[in-house]
């Protein structure tokens, strides 16, 4: 069928642009966009081969199942840059590919709430829905893996600011 590579590229736009109010149908709070910044520490997965341990810069964006992202990562002055496309639960679980300086890399990522996590371990329940400071802060935890060069596998933590 030739008008696969049609259909599909136009499903993605109506994903990423907003419908007008007026067409727009309620949407879950959970499900409309979302722009993640986060920085932390990176660890390499490998104890004498890795390259040790450093910071990332990190930029994610999701809507729906679908995310994107950047990341700049400094291991004791070597740098790597990637950037990432995939797909997922809104910020719960993402599965990402990416390319960058090191060839193509995945990535499995999680960004916590921290106040849904409080809220699990104390039995609470808040409106997640509401945008302020405390429902913006998360805790972001993700392991890569670089196919042309173990030595850069890598597990990072860190925490992030919800837009």
């Amino acid at each position: 069928m030739r008008f696969q590579g049609t259909a599909l590229a136009a499903l993605l736009i109506s994903l990423l642009i907003p419908a007008p109010a007026a067409t727009a149908a309620p949407l879950d709070p959970q499900l409309v966009p979302k722009l993640l910044l986060s920085a932390g520490r990176v660890d390499s997965r490998r104890d004498t081969t890795g390259k040790g341990t450093g910071y990332f810069l990190d930029a994610g964006y999701t809507r729906s199942f679908l995310n994107m992202g950047i990341a700049h990562k400094d291991f004791n002055g070597e740098t790597i840059d990637n950037v990432y496309l995939g797909v997922g639960l809104s910020n719960i679980v993402q599965l990402q590919i990416g390319i960058g300086t090191e060839d193509v890399v995945t990535r499995v990522r999680h960004d916590f709430n921290l106040t849904a996590i409080s809220d699990f371990f104390t039995g609470t329940k808040r409106n997640r829905y509401n945008m302020s400071l405390g429902n913006r802060i998360t805790f972001t935890v993700a392991a890569e893996n670089y196919r042309a060069d173990d030595r850069f596998d890598n597990v990072h933590i860190g925490f992030g600011l919800l837009y």
